[in-house]
């Protein structure tokens, strides 16, 4: 990713945190829980930016994102992983 990509994603991540923290306290109802979704969610994202279409909605594409990892804490008993820059990067949950 390049640096004007990192800047872009700190951008769009600041903007849209308050909803998709929001959308996690309603699909969890545990502030410390729904914390750490976000925390999953845009550690994902931020991985995966480069296969974003900038043309896309961001706000969107995230909350996908957030649905993966709560359906993954929900009802998997594996260890989610991405694929970053060609390595298979572990998400903890």
């Amino acid at each position: 990713m390049f640096e004007n990509d990192n800047q872009l994603f700190e951008d769009l991540a600041i903007e849209y945190m308050d909803n998709l923290y929001s959308n996690a306290i309603r699909l969890v109802k545990s502030a410390k829980t729904a914390e750490d979704m976000v925390q999953q969610t845009y550690a994902v994202a931020f991985c995966v930016f480069e296969q974003f279409d900038k043309k896309s909605d961001f706000n969107k594409w995230l909350n996908e994102i957030l649905m993966l990892v709560y359906k993954n804490s929900q009802f998997c008993h594996y260890e989610p992983t991405v694929n970053c820059l060609g390595k298979a990067v572990q998400v903890e949950q």
